[in-house]
């Protein structure tokens, strides 16, 4: 697995505010900041706190693992599929194994 960099984590920041059809003055202003807010992060003038992270999750109704587990792939259902193949047995697991290369 490559390491995440702080450019990684802005990305995903604008990646995740656009995906929620949010301006960078409308999450600013939801997150309570001044309007210029996450212009000055995902410009990289001030540094993310680690409570904005937090908060800008919330705010999307995303948890930090989501933020950090897909990154730009991140999708609910994708999440979905995963916590429901991860609850299957060995052999469940391996049925669907085999049926997704058959569907490939």
């Amino acid at each position: 697995m490559d390491k995440i960099t702080y450019d990684d984590v802005i990305k995903r920041i604008g990646y995740f505010r656009t995906k929620a059809n949010l301006s960078m003055r409308e999450a600013s202003l939801q997150l309570g900041y001044n309007p210029q807010f996450m212009s000055t992060i995902e410009n990289q003038t001030i540094e993310l706190k680690v409570k904005t992270l937090l908060d800008f999750c919330n705010m999307l109704e995303i948890t930090p693992q989501d933020f950090f587990y897909m990154g730009e792939h991140y999708n609910k259902e994708d999440k979905n599929v995963l916590d429901l193949y991860n609850n299957l047995s060995q052999d469940g697991k391996q049925t669907i194994l085999d049926l997704m290369k058959k569907l490939k």
